[in-house]
């Protein structure tokens, strides 16, 4: 009996043994099922059409449980055929033994299939804007999938869909995505893309990942690995409106890997977002279509180069965006140099850090400091908000050579205030400049030295903006040395001034040329006119004339300018006594074409003396008004009027020039009227010659008439002067 039990035992394990390894590989093949199947799709899928063929039942040991199996079946989607390789079908166990066979599952396995072909069933989805995108910017490609669903009073519960995507190429406005690859896996409240390869507009992706979930709200997260080789036509399509009209992009060359994090609320209104990504940039050329100005900078930007540049940025909604990006540049093709380069930018606000070397020809005129062929170093640390401009440090350095700024303030391009600024430069390797600016209750200046060769050509030159509009102070100078030209420097300059809204309103200053040779000027304001009253004197007037080519080759004398001036225009009286001209271009071609040829050899050995020079001038913010300019000398005598365009710099004279020689016999001869006009002791030699002076700067124009009678200004002149 008992071998007969254990028998039968061994009997049943090895039909249950056979029969489970039969249903799960081989199964057991009936139709019972078919109707039943066809019916629950359809049933929750509309449109869908489903034939089903060999059925299957088989056994799941994982699951340990039953499920129907069909390979190649017909199915139908909106008259379209859908390729599957096999669907299976998960039965209740439970529902099976009462003969009511529920669904727990179906998994649906496809063929690969054309994105073309997907679009003739997608295109009977209800309208939507991932619809839409599907149909119009989906080109081409292939995929396949995993479907599974899960159901619950036979009905959908949830879903899961797995597979690849293949060749996919679609457009993104003007972007290409193309030779695209990526394997997904879509739930009911997630999904996710990995191992993302594929071309964005010559942009390699070569890895990456991306994830969404819609559980509580939208939330897409990734993270991309890519680098680019990018010509101009294809930066141009990374570039706004803006950016196009100024600048042109060639060799875009990098890698960047990035991460990104988006989040939306239930509205899919944008909640929060974060972006950061490194990189480097093998080389990026960037050609300025509109030449660019550099301040301090002796020549034009017109083209800047980057190459072995890491960078960082990171981009979020809380932060803004923050940028750090070092390594090598250069300005229009010159030798590369290092700059590291950090911006942090939020809302109305900007911060900016910049430490580079540049060594492009530098030139500031109020120093008169200039370096070329030298490497300079750059450090600027600067705050931007909405209406101010807080420049922290800016320091400039090249050798010995330091111009530091620390702590000004900018509203409006104007100067609120500054904590201090430090010069010290040489010229080769002889300093000429070294003093400090302090701001504080008043504006101090004071040190050593100060170069001012180019200050009276900045003077006067037509500058409408008022950088010191809102600097309200009294401004005091001691400066031990100012270098005035080439050969002269005045000591001791002491200064006493008062700023109101960025204007002089008041000077009072003395200093020194050399024993016993000084320099005076005063300001102060007539209570009546309210104009500016400006008295200058200096016993030595080449320093102060130097920028100026018609006093060019002058040389000696006393000069004392007073002037009276507001903001529309100013009326000038220059007095310059015993001097000489010497190596005048201007003088001395009108000398020679007066056929005055004793004069011009004067001219070019000890120069020609004048007892006194006096010009008459009116000047607004478009011309300078010569009302008159009388010189006499014991050689010549010189009478002219006309005028200076101030934007365009025509010049426009004429005059009266007679050797002093002639001029006296004729003088001597006035009391007898009648031979006022031609006096008869000179027979009817020539008196001088009229003159005319015409054009742009540089082009000229001297046209000579010889005369034999003298304008009644100019006889007015010359007894005047005797």
């Amino acid at each position: 009996m008992k071998k007969f039990l254990l028998f039968l035992l061994l009997s049943l394990l090895i039909v249950f043994i056979s029969t489970t390894i039969f249903l799960s590989t081989i199964g057991y093949e009936t139709n019972k099922f078919n109707n039943f199947l066809e019916q629950k799709l359809s049933r929750n899928i509309p449109y869908l059409k489903i034939k089903l063929e060999n059925i299957k039942v088989k056994l799941d040991l994982k699951k340990v449980t039953f499920f129907i199996t069909t390979p190649n079946p017909d199915i139908k989607f909106y008259g379209s055929q859908i390729k599957f390789k096999k669907i299976n079908a998960y039965i209740n166990f439970k529902s099976l033994l009462i003969n009511e066979p529920k669904i727990d599952s179906v998994y649906i396995v496809s063929k690969n299939i054309d994105i073309k072909q997907a679009k003739d069933f997608v295109k009977y989805i209800k309208p939507s804007n991932s619809k839409k995108f599907f149909l119009n910017n989906i080109n081409k490609g292939n995929f396949n999938f995993n479907l599974q669903f899960t159901f619950k009073d036979n009905k959908i519960k949830n879903y899961e869909l797995d597979g690849f995507v293949k060749d996919f190429e679609a457009n993104f406005k003007s972007y290409v995505f193309k030779d695209g690859s990526f394997v997904y896996n879509i739930g009911k409240n997630s999904g996710e893309m990995q191992n993302i390869r594929g071309n964005l507009s010559n942009i390699i992706i070569n890895s990456g990942f991306i994830k969404y979930d819609i559980t509580n709200s939208l939330e897409i997260s990734g993270a991309l690995d890519s680098e680019a080789k990018l010509n101009e036509s294809q930066t141009e399509r990374l570039l706004s409106k803006d950016m196009k009209k100024e600048i042109k992009v060639d060799n875009f060359m990098g890698k960047i890997s990035s991460v990104f994090d988006i989040k939306f609320d239930k509205t899919l209104k944008l909640k929060d977002y974060n972006f950061k990504a490194t990189g480097n940039l093998k080389n990026l050329l960037i050609n300025f279509k509109k030449p660019k100005k550099i301040a301090f900078i002796d020549e034009v930007l017109e083209v800047l180069n980057f190459e072995k540049s890491n960078f960082t940025v990171d981009f979020s909604k809380k932060n803004n965006l923050s940028l750090d990006i070092s390594g090598m540049f250069n300005i229009n093709n010159k030798t590369f140099q290092k700059y590291d380069l950090k911006h942090i930018s939020k809302k109305n606000y900007r911060k900016i850090s910049l430490n580079a070397n540049i060594d492009s020809k530098v030139d500031i005129p109020i120093l008169n400091f200039q370096k070329e062929n030298k490497v300079l170093n750059i450090q600027t640390n600067l705050e931007i908000s909405k209406k101010q401009i807080n420049l922290l440090k800016f320091l400039l350095k090249e050798g010995k050579s330091k111009i530091q700024i620390d702590q000004m303030i900018l509203n409006k391009n104007r100067l609120m205030k500054f904590n201090k600024i430090l010069v010290k430069t040489f010229n080769n390797d002889n300093i000429n400049n070294d003093f400090i600016i302090s701001f504080g209750k008043d504006i101090k200046i004071s040190g050593t030295k100060y170069d001012a060769t180019n200050l009276t050509k900045l003077l006067d030159t037509n500058n409408n903006s008022n950088f010191f509009k809102n600097v309200n102070k009294q401004i005091l100078v001691n400066l031990n040395e100012i270098k005035t030209d080439n050969t002269n420097s005045l000591f001791d300059l002491n200064l006493i001034g008062k700023l109101e809204k960025g204007k002089l309103v008041k000077i009072v200053s003395k200093g020194e040329f050399s024993k016993n040779k000084y320099l005076e000027i005063s300001l102060k304001e007539d209570k009546v006119s309210k104009k500016k009253l400006l008295e200058v004197y200096s016993d030595l007037p080449k320093p102060l004339l130097s920028n100026y080519s018609f006093f060019k080759g002058l040389s000696g004398g006393k000069l004392l300018l007073n002037s009276s001036y507001d903001l529309k225009s100013s009326n000038s009286k220059l007095i310059i006594e015993n001097f000489k001209v010497k190596n005048a271009p201007g003088l001395v071609q009108l000398l020679s074409l007066a056929d005055f040829g004793g004069m011009t050899d004067a001219l070019s050995g000890e120069g020609l003396s004048f007892d006194k020079l006096e010009i008459i001038m009116e000047k607004n913010d478009k011309i300078l008004n010569l009302k008159e300019l009388y010189a006499i000398g014991p050689s010549i005598s010189i009478l002219m009027e006309g005028y200076v365009d101030s934007k365009t710099g025509l010049v426009s004279l004429r005059g009266t020039m007679v050797p002093a020689k002639t001029l006296n016999k004729f003088l001597s001869k006035v009391p007898f009227l009648g031979d006022i006009l031609i006096p008869k002791e000179i027979g009817e030699g020539l008196f001088g010659i009229s003159f005319k002076m015409k054009g742009p700067p540089g082009k000229i124009k001297t046209s000579v008439n010889p005369i034999k009678t003298l304008t009644p200004r100019f006889i007015q002149k010359a007894l005047g002067s005797k």
